[in-house]
């Protein structure tokens, strides 16, 4: 009898609902379907955490993950890249481009309730300068050149040794709490217990993480408010770790979890055919090219500028992303990321043209071939009767072998035979750094800092011992590199960045090929969710705070 007293009670209200929505609509008011506050957003991570560390986590997506959400820094990327206020309030920057200043937001907290202050600044800084730091060198060697200092509370001051226009990149790296961590050395932060137990001033606080057989399988967060500019109206969010994107997908399909962010080509197939699930895509902070060495004394080829143009001519990238690829990339227009401030957007795309390739080849001296049918391995143009022939190398997983051998098919199309040697990424990476190889297949991947900053990989200075591993030699384009890297205004770097991605086109240094795309499905129970450009795959989550799950219907207006 209890049971269906309250199955009544149930019904009875259920009725009284429906009759105050019909009283409210026949007195002509309207209502709507608004956001409300509740839910738990839990999304599936291909992975396992490691140290949950803003400081170590570089080579780690997983722990770049949570500390999206756990920690902050001085700066963050708004949508077009450019550094913005974060945990500082104001900021300035001398005319020489030489002292950066930083004033603090008043009240903050870490997730223990501690105030922030500059102290913990300075003491996340000193444990980057610190020679035995043991996360990334490049970032250590830039931060050992720099002094810092506090002049007043809440003031933080950089001075660099030379003007540095990216540095404002470098401050969003996230803080460290100096009351927690106080007479921890550098070396010892990689198997510190706070790494597992992390307290930092980000939108989100640790609650706890799950753990099975010693691996962290589930990460468990909530909102703090105290330092936030927008509430949230989730009320949990749950990151639950696998193996395999195959797993991760399983507990997406069977609602175990309402997001995935990493897939195969058949699960991602699998998710767009899902009635409940929406897709949302941008592009990744990566680009897939070919480095041709400029140097090599065995293949001249490339020191020829019609030859790059017909390289790249001769490559029908749009067919190789819609076939090879599964859509899943966008064909490369410049050396410079899409949807960044730097971005040029008047650049035109090479297209595919083989009748272009052909006569740029001719034109270059190198001879038809008299013997074989194209795309045969003798079918080889010849000049001073050498042939055209060299080595392509390229990582030795799925992905890249099938482009390395799709590049040279299209090209033994056109009398130009690429020998592609696979080897382990460990192998390739050697190679450009030795300078020994012809042309090679390589991921070039910008994340954690959208500034654009080219100078590493096509500086002249850099020939020799930095990144500019093709030996590209252009006095004109290393001055508007040299210009861009120390003119602290962002409008004036665009312009200058701009006509570098200009000549580059010109020039054809390097065959750039695509632009990996990020996909990340959510059920549709989850709403609000927006892709803008990513710095890096956690960027998913910038406008967390706009994501809800649970509704309410209010009186919108009244009707005419």
């Amino acid at each position: 009898m209890r049971y269906i007293r309250i199955q009544l009670l149930i019904a009875f209200a259920g009725l009284g609902l429906v009759g105050v929505l019909l009283f409210l609509q026949s007195q002509g008011l309207v209502t709507t379907v608004v956001a409300a506050q509740g839910g738990t957003h839990t999304e599936a991570v291909v992975g396992f955490i490691d140290k949950v560390n803003p400081l170590l986590d570089g080579g780690s997506p997983v722990d770049r993950d949570l500390d999206k959400l756990i920690f902050s820094g001085l700066m963050r990327f708004d949508d077009n890249g450019l550094p913005i206020p974060d945990l500082a309030e104001t900021w300035a920057v001398s005319a020489d481009g030489l002292t950066y200043t930083f004033v603090l937001r008043n009240g903050l907290q870490w997730h223990d309730g501690q105030p922030v202050t500059e102290n913990d600044v300075l003491f996340t800084i000193g444990l980057m300068q610190d020679p035995e730091f043991p996360g990334a060198q490049d970032v250590a060697s830039l931060w050992r050149k720099i002094q810092i200092s506090a002049p007043a509370p809440r003031t933080v001051q950089f001075i660099l040794s030379e003007p540095f226009a990216p540095f404002l990149d470098y401050t969003t790296v996230g803080l460290l709490p100096e009351h927690i961590l106080r007479g921890v050395a550098a070396k010892d932060l990689p198997t510190h217990p706070f790494n597992r137990e992390p307290i930092g001033t980000g939108a989100m606080r640790l609650v706890r993480l799950e753990s099975k057989g010693g691996a962290v399988t589930a990460a468990q967060l909530e909102p703090f408010s105290a330092n936030a500019d927008h509430p949230y109206y989730l009320s949990q969010v749950h990151l639950r770790f696998f193996p395999d994107e195959a797993s991760a997908y399983q507990a997406f399909a069977k609602g175990e979890v309402l997001g995935v962010s990493q897939f195969t080509p058949e699960t991602f197939s699998l998710a767009l055919k899902n009635p409940n699930t929406l897709i949302y895509s941008s592009r990744l902070p990566q680009y897939t090219m070919i480095f041709l060495n400029h140097k090599s004394e065995t293949v001249p080829h490339f020191q020829d500028k019609k030859v790059r143009q017909a390289m790249l001519a001769a490559l029908n990238r749009q067919l190789m992303v819609d076939t090879l690829l599964h859509g899943q990339a966008l064909v490369a227009t410049g050396p410079i990321l899409p949807g960044t401030w730097a971005y040029n957007n008047n650049l035109i795309p090479v297209s595919y043209d083989p009748s272009r390739a052909d006569q740029l080849l001719t034109d270059a001296g190198w001879a038809k071939p008299t013997q074989g049918a194209p795309g045969s391995p003798d079918y080889a143009r010849t000049k001073s009767r050498k042939p055209f022939t060299f080595t392509l190398l390229a990582p030795n997983d799925p992905t890249h072998a099938a482009v390395a051998k799709w590049v040279a098919d299209n090209w033994a199309q056109m009398g130009i035979q690429a020998k592609v040697d696979l080897k382990p990424i460990a192998d390739v990476r050697n190679a450009l750094n030795a300078r020994q190889f012809d042309a090679a297949l390589i991921d070039l991947t910008f994340a954690n800092s959208p500034d654009p900053d080219p100078y590493p990989f096509w500086h002249q200075t850099q020939i020799e011992s930095g990144q500019n591993f093709s030996g590209f030699d252009s006095r004109n384009m290393s001055e508007i590199l040299e210009q861009a890297r120390v003119t602290p205004s962002y409008a004036d770097r665009a312009k200058f960045y701009r006509a570098f991605q200009t000549q580059f086109v010109d020039q054809t240094p390097a065959i750039l090929l695509y632009y990996p795309v990020f996909n990340y499905a959510v059920d549709k129970k989850v709403r609000g969710v927006q892709l803008g450009p990513l710095v890096d795959r956690s960027d998913r989550f910038n406008n967390l705070y706009d994501w809800y799950i649970i509704t309410r219907r209010v009186i919108s207006n009244t009707q005419p």
